[in-house]
């Protein structure tokens, strides 16, 4: 057993395996980060919880991923932080953690209904991202759309419109479009859902949603109007999620974590 034990510190302890750092060119400490780098890849794909959720999870540039449940037609674009021992965290645009990358690729899944995580396992390839473009008439009909589903399943009365200058964009800026009208109504579903407070203050406060282009996207409330604004050009960036809009709506209206646990 000693002999064992003398033989594995001996081969810890030659340059091969103990010091990948001495290697001719790279600085010290380097070669470790690279080795770790590798190891915590994060691989895109279809993933799955078992009985519970199934995802994909897709690179969008920039170290940034696409994040997509089964059944949902909404894609949250996750921003990549690291933390200890390797590992790397995925987040919302709220800031709130979505996956957990192990230091050897394992997921691992956070969500409301198990904030302790859920590990995650590759069921294969992820589809490629279809390129939305929609047209005018179809992006007006979803406008309606919107309207009668919120009037019908939460008896609340908005109006849905877009910018003139929206339609009568190209198709491909309509369907960012469609993408942030469709985020946006989700999040005041999320929203009024959070408790009566959320429910009266909004019916109080605004009477019509509006989608529009801007610089960055943001919601604002301009008078009686939810103004939704999305950047064509950056793609599913370029609109926030439902999530911050739940989140940013709290904000504007003022419901606090108090309002929400009287619910």
């Amino acid at each position: 057993m000693r002999f064992v034990l003398v033989l594995f510190a001996a081969l810890l302890a030659s340059p091969a395996l103990a010091q990948p750092d001495g290697a001719p060119g790279i600085p010290p400490g380097m070669a470790s980060r690279l080795a770790a780098e590798r190891l915590s890849a994060i691989q895109p794909g279809l993933y799955s919880t078992g009985d519970k959720d199934s995802f994909t999870l897709q690179p969008c540039g920039r170290g940034k991923f696409l994040l997509r449940f089964s059944g949902a037609s909404e894609h949250f674009v996750l921003t990549m932080d690291r933390s200890s021992l390797g590992t790397k965290l995925l987040k919302y645009d709220t800031g709130a953690m979505a996956l957990r990358v192990s230091v050897w690729g394992g997921l691992t899944l956070y969500n409301l209904a198990n904030p302790g995580g859920l590990p995650a396992t590759r069921q294969g390839d992820a589809p490629p991202l279809p390129v939305l473009e929609v047209s005018g008439p179809e992006l007006q009909t979803a406008l309606n759309d919107e309207a009668s589903h919120l009037s019908y399943m939460q008896k609340v009365a908005l109006k849905f419109s877009a910018d003139p200058a929206v339609l009568e964009s190209d198709p491909e800026t309509r369907g960012r479009a469609f993408d942030a009208l469709t985020n946006a109504a989700l999040g005041i579903e999320r929203f009024l859902a959070q408790s009566p407070t959320s429910r009266k203050t909004l019916i109080k406060r605004i009477n019509q949603v509006k989608v529009a282009e801007d610089g960055k996207p943001t919601i604002s409330i301009v008078g009686q109007t939810l103004l939704v604004s999305f950047v064509p050009g950056e793609g599913h960036e370029g609109h926030a999620s439902s999530l911050a809009i739940q989140q940013e709506l709290g904000r504007l209206m003022a419901i606090t974590a108090k309002d929400i646990a009287a619910k």
